[in-house]
């Protein structure tokens, strides 16, 4: 982040680790949090073996609608590419030149006056009408895909203050039923300024259609807790949509919607050997202060990359959780033969007041790793790793997750703006429900968001998943290329658990499953 940013104001909070303490001083009042989100089947600090409550149905094409606008030709392009490998998808066309610009630098921002009557009206509009079943379209949408061509960040005033009226398209999207221009208190004009408390965050296991969606149209009621933040003690994941985004840099080689669509036809069928890939999480020395174990307001002050650790370890992934001033590039990591799975890094926050190496390049070091699986998840520590989204250039030589995209990986969450450290995604949620859990991105990703109306925009597939262990043997659960006695054990001790032994995502591990083990057993 530029110096001149990091300085606006003392309570800015942003990603500079000098901030960071006192975010973790706020957070100590995330216990509270956790009481309201009672029997959610999660231990604190990232001991995500707790049994969750079986999952209800899978989340399907049905239950997602397509966002897109055909006034630009690459989000009609986005749409038909979506279409191909989701027919059964639902669409609406927002038709609207106005939201796309002549001028290519215009195109990524919008006004919250353009969002809310070009984009929030019509799309209520839509969703107020219902299905020939009867059920109001409102309650029966439950994912959104906006596409590559639509706005990416809704601009406002103070960005570097907790009262920011910044806001990622998708962010905001995702509270699109709640009218959120009403007056909030000094110096929150409105209470669209400043982060939402997302009541998805931090669930484990637990799909987005065991809530009820009856009441998503109904108005709930913000109040601000410590000054700070916004929260809704009425408002429940099945108040929100999750909206992910279908975007993608170009690079040397292809064009960004080539890279699209290879990011689609991939997602169809994705599945890894743990055994076979490997995992990097890049920090920086514990006795300096650090950025992703940074809480605060009524977020969870669990240390991420320790917690992504537990995770992966237990999966049975070799995992890297580098804690030294060094900045870990591909070339580094202990084995040249796994592709990577997951990649934790705080990027260009690596080197703030020299604690930590600078990492290579102006913006570039994701080019540094090479070998990416295609079911790869990456989060840095970035104040705007998306900005690329708006305009397609970097900011403070961040920029780094439509090239990610580019580069062959599937699944990310960047910033727009601002976030401050303790809204970043949780990687540990990601890694936990998407990669573990085989649960949809869409799902995966609001578990791991802390914050609405805020600048995280989830890139992705969000239909996409993850199935844990060979693709040719489902039931190899540890990896040694044969179904035998060893997996039948873990299978048993994972027995009403949503673990990596639910052969068939429904939430459970049980005899479906068993069944499933048996019916693949080496012979």
């Amino acid at each position: 982040m530029e110096q001149k940013e990091e300085n606006v104001s003392a309570m800015a909070l942003s990603l500079h680790p000098i901030v960071s303490c006192f975010i973790r001083c706020l957070g100590q009042r995330w216990n509270a949090r956790l009481v309201r989100r009672g029997g959610m089947g999660v231990v604190a600090l990232g001991l995500l073996t707790a049994t969750a409550p079986a999952r209800a149905q899978a989340l399907t094409e049905d239950r997602v609608l397509l966002l897109y606008n055909s006034a630009n030709a690459d989000s009609a392009a986005v749409r038909d590419l979506y279409l191909a490998v989701h027919p059964g998808v639902l669409e609406f066309d927002l038709n609207d030149p106005a939201l796309s610009p002549a001028d290519p630098n215009d195109l990524g921002n919008i006004t919250r006056a353009e969002y809310l009557s070009e984009i929030r009206a019509p799309l209520l509009a839509f969703l107020s009408t219902t299905l020939p079943t009867g059920e109001p379209l409102a309650e029966h949408v439950v994912a959104i895909a906006t596409t590559r061509g639509l706005p990416a960040r809704i601009m406002g005033l103070h960005e570097f203050q907790l009262w920011s009226g910044y806001s990622s398209l998708e962010s905001e999207l995702s509270l699109v039923q709640q009218d959120l221009t009403g007056a909030g208190p000094t110096p929150f004009d409105t209470t669209f300024e400043g982060a939402i408390d997302n009541p998805y965050h931090f669930l484990v296991g637990q799909s987005i259609l065991s809530f009820d969606r009856t009441a998503i149209a109904q108005q709930k009621t913000f109040q601000l807790i410590g000054a700070s933040a916004w929260q809704a003690t009425d408002l429940t994941p099945g108040d929100i949509y999750l909206v992910c985004r279908l975007d993608s840099a170009p690079s040397a080689t292809a064009t960004a919607l080539e890279n699209i669509d290879a990011l689609l036809q991939r997602s169809q069928s994705l599945a890894f050997d743990p055994n076979g890939v490997q995992a990097l999480l890049d920090e920086y020395a514990p006795e300096f202060d650090q950025l992703d174990d940074d809480g605060g307001l009524f977020f969870p002050t669990n240390d991420d990359y320790d917690d992504t650790t537990s995770v992966l370890t237990s999966a049975g992934v070799e995992t890297l959780h580098d804690e030294t001033f060094n900045f870990v590039t591909g070339s580094e990591l202990p084995d040249q033969t796994k592709p990577l799975i997951v990649l934790g890094t705080y990027g260009e926050n690596h080197d703030i007041n020299g604690w930590g190496a600078n990492p290579p390049g102006p913006g570039t070091y994701i080019s540094t790793y090479t070998n990416l699986h295609p079911a790869c998840v990456f989060v840095s520590y970035e104040s705007f790793n998306g900005n690329s989204i708006i305009n397609g250039t970097p900011r403070s030589n961040q920029a780094q997750a439509m090239d990610f995209i580019a580069q062959g990986g599937s699944f990310t969450i960047a910033h727009v703006a601002e976030p401050f450290s303790f809204t970043v995604s949780d990687l540990e949620m990601l890694s936990q429900n998407l990669l573990v859990g085989s649960m949809t991105f869409a799902e995966a990703a609001y578990s791991a968001i802390p914050a609405l109306s805020w600048q995280s925009t989830p890139i992705g597939d969000p239909l996409a998943t993850v199935a844990f262990g060979s693709p040719s043997l489902p039931a190899d659960l540890n990896g040694d290329g044969v179904v035998n006695g060893a997996d039948l054990a873990t299978l048993l001790t994972q027995w009403g658990t949503n673990g990596p032994a639910d052969l068939n995502s429904d939430g459970v591990v049980n005899g479906a499953d068993l069944a499933t083990l048996l019916t693949n057993w080496t012979l």
